[in-house]
C-alpha cells in the first residue's frame, strides 16, 4: 500500500506540467484526432500492417488491460470508501503509458466517460453495446504518432507533444513530411536506445531498486546492463527482415519467448514405494534446466 500511494503521488506530479495548460478534449473522436496516425499508413504500408498485429495496437482494448483497468477501476476507485475519489486517477496513472493522448488532452468529463467505457467493454452481457465500447476505445490505442510525434525534454518520450514533428532515427535528409502532410522530421537518435522505451516500461518513482519495483527497466539496468551486456530493447523486439520490425513481439508470443528460453527436460521411469499404503506404483523423475537469455525477468511485461 505505502509502494500504491508513492506511485500516485508521484503520477500526479507528473501529470500537472504536461496537462495544465493544453486545451482538453471532450470527446473520443477529438481526443483521437489529436493523435491521428491515419495520414502514416499510406507510405509506410508495411509497418502498419506489422504494428495492426501488435500489443501496442492493443494497449487499451486488450482483454488483459481491460479487465486489469476494469478491476482497478472498480475495486481501487469506485471501491474506496472515501468520498469523492474520481474516475480520472485512471487517466492519470493507467493511461498514462496505455493511451498517452488521453493522458494529455483528455478532460475530466471525458477521462470519466473513458472509464465508464472500460467497464462496459470489460463486463457488458450485451454484445452490440461491448463492441460499441470497444469501438470507441480502440482509437485510444498506441499508433505512430505516440511514439514518432512525442519530444521531452533530454529526447525522450511522454512530454511536450509537438503536433507538427515527427521524430525518427533515420536520416532525415530531403523528408517527404513537409510537402506531403506539413510535418517537420526530426533524427532522434535516442529512438534506438533503451531509454526510450523506459518511461512506460519502468513506472516506479525515482531511486526504486528492482528489488522494491521490479520492472524491466530496473532488471535490465541492475542485472543485464551492470554486468557488462550491452543490447537494447529494440535489438530484440524490433528484429524484422530488411529493417527494424513494428510487430514488437513479447513473452505472449511463442515462437518469440522461445529465442530467450534454454529448456531441457529429461524424464526417467522408476517406482516409487509407498509405505503408507504398502504399495509399489510407477513413478517418474524429472530433470529440469531452465536459463534465461533475455535482459529482464521472465514473464514480464
Amino acid at each position: 500500500m505505502k509502494h500504491f500511494v508513492v506511485m500516485l503521488l508521484f503520477a500526479a506530479l507528473l501529470a500537472i506540467p504536461l496537462t495544465a495548460s493544453a486545451e482538453k478534449a471532450n470527446t473520443i473522436d477529438e481526443l483521437a484526432s489529436s493523435m491521428d496516425s491515419s495520414q502514416c499508413t499510406g507510405c509506410h504500408t508495411d509497418i502498419h500492417e506489422n504494428w495492426s498485429k501488435s500489443w501496442h495496437a492493443q494497449s487499451v482494448t486488450d482483454p488483459r488491460s481491460l479487465r486489469t483497468f476494469r478491476t482497478f477501476i472498480l475495486k481501487g476507485i469506485d471501491g474506496n470508501k472515501k468520498p469523492g475519489v474520481p474516475r480520472t486517477m485512471l487517466r492519470d496513472m493507467c493511461l498514462m503509458c496505455h493511451a498517452p493522448a488521453a493522458f494529455l488532452n483528455a478532460s475530466d468529463q471525458l477521462a470519466e466517460q473513458i472509464a465508464g467505457l472500460i467497464v462496459t467493454a470489460a463486463d457488458e452481457k450485451d454484445a452490440a453495446k461491448k463492441d460499441a465500447a470497444m469501438k470507441e476505445l480502440s482509437k485510444l490505442d498506441i499508433n505512430c504518432i505516440t511514439c514518432h510525434g512525442n519530444k521531452a525534454p533530454g529526447g525522450l518520450p511522454m512530454g511536450a507533444w509537438d503536433a507538427k514533428t515527427i521524430y525518427g532515427p533515420g536520416d532525415a535528409k530531403n523528408p517527404p513530411h513537409q510537402d506531403a502532410i506539413g510535418f517537420n522530421t526530426v533524427k532522434s537518435d535516442v529512438m534506438k536506445k533503451a531509454e526510450f522505451c523506459m518511461p512506460c516500461h519502468h513506472g516506479c518513482p525515482p531511486g526504486m531498486s528492482s528489488k522494491e519495483c521490479p520492472t524491466q527497466w530496473s532488471v535490465y539496468q541492475e542485472h543485464y546492463i551492470a554486468h557488462g551486456e550491452k543490447k537494447t530493447c529494440q535489438e530484440c523486439h524490433m528484429q524484422g527482415e530488411g529493417g527494424a520490425s513494428h510487430r514488437f513481439p513479447g513473452i505472449y508470443e511463442k515462437e518469440f519467448a522461445a529465442t530467450a528460453i534454454d529448456l531441457s527436460l529429461t524424464a526417467t521411469p522408476t517406482r516409487h514405494f509407498d509405505h503408507l499404503q504398502n504399495i509399489m506404483m510407477p513413478a517418474v523423475v524429472m530433470n529440469v534446466q531452465l536459463k534465461n537469455n533475455s535482459p529482464h525477468d521472465l514473464p514480464h511485461g
